[in-house]
């Protein structure tokens, strides 16, 4: 079983390749250019490992939310290659693979920061199970809904009050093995997550209210 791993949700191209659950190789690079790097970056590690575009059996893709140009080129590079090659894709939400990366904590709180106060965000319990589904939410709702929690953990690209915050980072080997047994899904059904409408949605949906 051969299972490609794509991440363009942010500024930080990850890719992956994984070989009867043996990580192959792993690429993190900077990128501005994901729909150039994404491409030769894939390319990249298939050839390392002499494997071809066709021996690839599924593929997990980071679908948000994130980046609203990023996870477009990541999710539609996934479409096109899972629909050429007739196979499974397994969308993987951000900020659980981000909560994933982590481990001995009772509560994991995932968070990108979505300007205005705001943050995309996720809280998951010990095993990883959603207790607050993923949602743009404001600062203010997410210091109540965290309050009360102990043996907590916060994840996020950005500052919280006073919190003591760990720096989000993707462990491509904790989020294989939690997600390799998954069926997957159509290459037809993939979509990307952005939690909110673009910034040019919000002005059209202002002018016509």
């Amino acid at each position: 079983m051969i299972v490609l791993f794509i991440d363009t949700s942010t500024d930080n191209l990850s890719i992956a390749v994984f070989k009867n659950d043996i990580l192959l190789s792993n690429v993190n690079i900077l990128s501005n250019e994901h729909s150039k790097n994404t491409l030769n970056q894939i390319e990249k590690v298939l050839d390392e490992n002499n494997i071809k575009p066709k021996d690839v059996n599924k593929i997990m893709i980071i679908n948000g939310p994130g980046s609203f140009t990023g996870l477009r080129i990541g999710v539609t590079i996934a479409k096109i290659y899972a629909w050429a090659c007739n196979i499974k894709v397994i969308p993987i939400s951000t900020l659980k693979a981000y909560a994933l990366s982590y481990d001995n904590n009772d509560y994991y709180v995932s968070l990108l920061d979505a300007r205005r106060n705001c943050f995309y965000a996720g809280i998951f319990d010990k095993y990883y199970n959603n207790i607050m589904s993923d949602k743009y939410i404001k600062k203010e709702e997410l210091l109540d809904k965290i309050k009360d929690f102990s043996n907590m953990l916060i994840i996020s690209d950005t500052n919280l009050e006073d919190y003591k915050i760990s720096k989000n980072k993707l462990d491509v080997n904790r989020i294989y093995s939690y997600y390799k047994d998954e069926a997957g899904i159509s290459a037809h059904l993939l979509n990307p997550v952005y939690l909110k409408k673009t910034e040019a949605e919000e002005k059209i949906g202002d002018i016509h209210d």
